[in-house]
């Protein structure tokens, strides 16, 4: 377990804050089977869940050419605007704790502006994170660290102090490598990997987890320590 205090957490959007994973999945297999080909589980775990559509393109789709890729970004908006979201369990509920509590929460999410915008609306959590990460403020998506450190940068608060929830393999690696603590959302068949891959525990959703003052327990087997939290800035 960690030595060291807490002071911020910084959530994942698909797959930790919202149940997305059939849709996207989905979406995209859709859109293989209209080219003539499928996609297989592992390709959706290590290029589609938690990466930027450009890098979906560029590999699962690579006889789409840069110049054809605006009308696939318009279906996908279409789709992501319109489609009806469910929170993963307790997620609402955990944010909403920590905001009670003043400890200061990030979105980082690889999403484009338009699904962010309408995940956040639906879930009622428009206003509830200090900052927000989206696709058009990183130059590098996941697994590449620089969304969270940016995150972290406009919260205040160093790196190492963040606790990070993250479900993708991308998104664990950029977890850890930016150096956060990264507890991951998933089923217990991901669990060994994404512990592998740098994850402190493997939780299937939030219903066990709860913030209480001076610690976030994770689960019955995991507590990490939070120093006292600092008030917004109204």
């Amino acid at each position: 377990m960690p030595k060291h205090a807490y002071e911020a957490v910084l959530f994942d959007m698909d797959g930790v804050v919202v149940d997305t994973e059939r849709t996207v999945a989905a979406f995209w297999r859709l859109l293989a089977a209209e080219h003539g080909f499928t996609i297989s589980d592992e390709e959706l775990e290590e290029h589609v869940f938690g990466r930027h559509a450009d890098h979906t393109l560029k590999v699962l789709f690579p006889a789409i050419p840069a110049t054809d890729h605006g009308p696939v970004y318009e279906r996908l908006r279409v789709n992501d605007q319109t489609l009806r979201y469910a929170e993963i369990p307790g997620a609402t509920r955990l944010i909403g704790e920590l905001r009670a509590a003043d400890v200061p929460v990030a979105l980082v999410t690889g999403a484009q502006d338009w699904k962010a915008t309408a995940v956040l609306a639906q879930l009622g959590l428009a206003a509830s994170f200090d900052v927000q990460i989206r696709a058009d403020d990183i130059a590098v998506g996941k697994p590449d660290p620089g969304c969270y450190r940016l995150a972290a940068r406009r919260l205040g608060v160093d790196i190492t102090r963040c606790v990070i929830f993250e479900d993708a393999f991308s998104g664990v690696a950029a977890a850890v490598s930016a150096d956060g603590t990264c507890v991951a959302i998933g089923p217990a068949v991901r669990a060994s990997r994404l512990t592998a891959i740098g994850a402190l525990t493997v939780v299937p959703d939030f219903r066990q987890t709860r913030y209480e003052p001076g610690r976030l327990r994770v689960d019955p087997l995991t507590e990490l320590p939070f120093t006292q939290a600092r008030a917004r800035t109204p």
